[in-house]
């Protein structure tokens, strides 16, 4: 019978030796397989065209032979030994480099740094991860011959933009100084006591700036540069009283002896006018700066300054006017007054509290409140009547989780509370008119403008058309085209016009939508949402909930709070 056996040859690759013999069992295809399978060489390539060669010329050197005749031998190279390969991908954006190794089949494996020639050769430069060659050769040599290995080899380094200049306050505001109260040594604290750091003297350092920084250039796995944007810059403004560091251009420091106060990018100082308590005894005060308070304002007195107003104690019954913050450690509390059963326009209050910028009290009771800002009453609020641009916020400074019962509220952007209304149902009405306002105010005049403009237009068409009846021998070519393009122009100004009402009127709504009441713990009945032409009141009690309008509605909606 023929003999089969497998033989190494010069090229380190496997040939199939064939020596023929007629008679016994033949050798087919499936015999040289099984064969290969059993032997030393079963994972190098196999050339299954070479076998069906081998076992062809087999039969043909077999057929003319005579029982146990032998043939001549048979050699073909059937078994490959072939090297692991490795193909680079660079993703589109160039951030990260892969490679995939189709593992050797008795071939030699790839190392690490073949790995990484390959890939610098393929264009990847940069971003290379050590322990990822690595774990690829690896992983590469103990795979099944023949099958894919892919592994992310370099990543790119993403560029980091700069971070802001910000300005960063040095001391501590009035406000801020009243809102953490001065601690006795038994651990209570002197709400009274406001402490010396309110004021400063000339040369106190305010505010420093911190520069901008230019962030940190990143690269594509290609070593491109990717520059980073760098931060925005803001200027250091030096406030009334203050002025930039002749040692340091990027501090503020004070020029006078007064009370710090922050504004956008900076810090003012304002003279300062201290006293105890506001009496009869003292008189009223009428101050150019600001105005520091250790005690009480008490009934009938009057504090005006053009600077911030800050108390340590109560006000009662009186009036106090401020050009900047109004900050009250303890209440302000007004004579009762039945506010709704009252139209608002005839209520008059005892105590009248009013500031351009925010408002700041523990609680406040039948008071007159009017903000150029935001308004904050730590605890309650009942009973009053507000006037405010920014926001009503009724707890403490991090959660809404005061009382608002009663009176009439008018808010420019929300109102926020624990509680909103009361089991007794006395009604709570909050108002967003001040911007709904401007905008119809706006809207109007933008309607004057087109009016005016549709009437132009009508004109000018009016006389493009007489002009283009009037006989050949009277036509005027030269005004006719003046009166043309006139009527172009306007055309075009009224629709630049109409763009601006548009635009007006899409802000108006997306005001409108803006706008909300939200109770944190209850909503009672007798609470109502006025926004513009709509409005609607609660008539029952309500878990925590929010009112807004949407869709040519005021809706109430559940709070769903997660822990």
């Amino acid at each position: 019978m023929t003999k089969a056996s497998l033989i190494t040859n010069d090229k380190n690759n496997v040939d199939l030796l064939l020596e023929p013999i007629k008679g016994g069992e033949s050798i087919s295809a499936l015999t040289i397989k099984e064969l290969i399978s059993a032997s030393e060489f079963k994972s190098l390539y196999l050339n299954e065209n070479n076998i069906k060669n081998a076992v062809a010329e087999l039969n043909d050197v077999l057929k003319p032979l005579q029982e146990k005749q032998v043939g001549r031998d048979i050699r073909y190279q059937v078994l490959e030994r072939i090297d692991a390969t490795i193909k680079i991908t660079i993703e589109s954006d160039e951030m990260e480099a892969s490679a995939e190794i189709t593992t050797a089949q008795g071939g030699q494996h790839l190392t690490a740094k073949a790995i990484l020639t390959a890939a610098q050769e393929a264009g990847v430069k940069k971003g290379f991860s050590k322990e990822h060659l690595v774990k690829l050769a690896q992983l590469a040599a103990k795979e099944e011959p023949n099958s894919q290995v892919v592994m992310q080899i370099a990543s790119g380094k993403v560029a980091i933009n700069g971070k802001d200049a910000v300005i960063k306050p040095l001391v501590e505001s009035a406000q801020t100084r009243i809102l953490k109260p001065k601690k006795r040594e038994d651990g209570s604290v002197d709400m009274r006591d406001l402490g010396d750091i309110i004021c400063v003297k000339v040369g106190d350092p305010l505010a420093k700036k911190i520069p901008l920084t230019q962030g940190k250039e990143g690269y594509t796995v290609t070593a491109t540069p990717l520059t980073p944007e760098p931060g925005n810059d803001i200027q250091l403004i030096s406030g009334e009283g203050t002025c930039i560091s002749a040692k340091n251009e990027n501090v503020l420091v004070s020029e006078k002896v007064g009370l710090p106060k922050l504004i956008d990018n900076g810090m003012e100082v304002d003279e300062i006018y201290k006293i105890k308590d506001v009496t009869v005894a003292t008189g009223n005060i009428n101050f150019t700066g600001s105005v520091i308070i250790e005690g009480d304002v008490t009934e009938g007195m009057k504090v005006i300054a053009s600077g911030d107003i800050t108390i340590g104690g109560f006000v009662e019954s009186a009036t106090l006017e401020a050009g900047g913050d109004i900050t009250i450690s303890g209440g302000i509390i007004g004579r009762k007054y039945d506010v709704e059963k009252t139209e608002v326009t005839d209520v008059v209050m005892s105590v009248n509290v009013s500031a351009k910028g925010s408002i700041f009290a523990k609680y406040a009771q039948y008071a007159q409140i009017n903000s150029g800002q935001d308004v904050r009453i730590e605890n309650q609020l009942l009973h009053s009547i507000l006037n405010i641009n920014g926001r009503l916020w009724v707890g403490k400074e991090d959660k809404a989780d005061g009382k608002l019962i009663g009176g009439y509220i008018k808010a420019g952007t929300s109102v926020q509370a624990g509680m909103v209304g009361a089991t007794a149902g006395s009604n709570t009405i909050i108002n967003y008119e001040h911007k709904i306002i401007k905008f119809k105010e706006q809207i109007h005049d933008i309607d004057e403008k087109l009016k005016a403009a549709s009437e132009s237009m009508t004109e000018l068409k009016n006389a493009v058309n007489k002009l283009k009846n009037l006989p050949k021998d009277k036509a005027k070519p030269e005004l006719l085209a003046k009166v043309i393009s006139s009527y172009q122009a306007q055309a075009k100004e009224m629709g630049i016009i109409q763009e601006e009402k548009d635009s007006l009127e899409t802000n108006l709504q997306e005001y409108m939508c803006s706008v909300f009441i939200l109770a944190n713990e209850k909503l009672y009945h007798g609470v109502e949402m006025i926004v513009g032409d709509f409005h609607d009141r609660t008539r029952r009690e309500y878990g925590p909930s929010k009112m807004r309008y949407f869709e040519r509605k005021v809706h109430i909606e559940a709070l769903v709070h997660s822990e």
